[in-house]
């Protein structure tokens, strides 16, 4: 499903030719299927669990980001630059999309619940998404948006803090 958001955003068949750029000379992809790799590894016994933590920090090295192992992604997630992103302990949607340098986190080590981003969300570059806070399907948050409160869905948010000022069509 991660490959098929990739096909979206360049409007393209995910042909052979298509599926080995993505494999071999996309970093955005390769950042996405390094998590799911990560996700797999859990499955394996005894060993699985120190397996996923040694991809997770040489993705962490390689990248410059990264997604935290108490993360949960579900499906279609794509990050055209994967680099200055950190996703913490958080719940996020199908058919997401995330520029670089995001921030979707906790507030503190303390707080017990997570941020939760819906189904077919956009976080703008440099959005940063901190607390208890839900950001309800097809939102959208512009670049550098700070979101510390709950996002209806369809809304498009932008500033310091975040504040509504469209809607999304169709959402």
């Amino acid at each position: 499903m991660d490959l098929q958001a990739y096909a979206r955003a360049e409007r393209c068949e995910p042909k052979l030719s298509f599926r080995l750029r993505m494999f071999l000379v996309t970093p955005g992809f390769q950042f996405v299927l390094s998590h799911r790799l990560q996700e797999g590894l859990v499955a394996i016994p005894f060993v699985g669990r120190i397996a996923r933590r040694l991809v997770w920090w040489l993705t962490c090295l390689v990248f410059g980001a990264e997604i935290a192992m108490a993360a949960t992604i579900e499906g279609g997630l794509y990050i055209p630059h994967p680099y200055g992103i950190v996703i913490g302990r958080s719940r996020i949607g199908r058919n997401v999309s995330i520029m670089q340098n995001v921030t979707v986190g906790t507030k503190s080590v303390w707080e017990l619940a997570v941020p939760e981003v819906g189904d077919d969300v956009v976080l703008g570059a440099g959005a940063v998404v901190l607390g208890q806070v839900s950001l309800g399907n097809g939102s959208a948050l512009g670049a550098n948006a700070v979101v510390l409160s709950d996002l209806p869905a369809g809304s498009v948010a932008v500033g310091v803090p975040a504040r509504v000022v469209a809607t999304r069509e169709g959402f």
